[in-house]
């Protein structure tokens, strides 16, 4: 996408929040291993060689770090979705315009 928004100046605070969007973005697969590593709590329940292996683990830590694990890919799911919907605007937006240009240059 090129175009005169991209020389435009931004605040001094954007870049940091446009890293951070980006930073969690690539984080949207986060919430599978945070279901994965539940499951695999949750099955510690139901099978007692699981629950003599994992023992160590089973602790409520570890059960809110995969609770954590999975809203945080719900968050990083849902910004990467909004950043797709600001490119296919930008992209519509430009299809539009050149659509007008050869419309109106005939």
């Amino acid at each position: 996408m090129s175009g005169a928004s991209d020389t435009v100046s931004k605040p001094h605070g954007s870049s940091f929040w446009s890293t951070l969007v980006k930073l969690v973005a690539r984080l949207r697969y986060l919430g599978l291993l945070g279901y994965a590593l539940e499951w695999l709590l949750e099955a510690c329940h139901a099978s007692s060689r699981l629950h003599k292996m994992l023992h160590s683990i089973q602790t409520p830590k570890v059960h809110l770090l995969a609770i954590s694990m999975v809203l945080a890919g719900h968050v990083a799911e849902h910004l990467h979705q909004e950043e797709e919907n600001h490119h296919q605007e930008a992209h519509l937006h430009e299809l539009r315009s050149e659509l007008h240009k050869l419309r109106h240059s005939k």
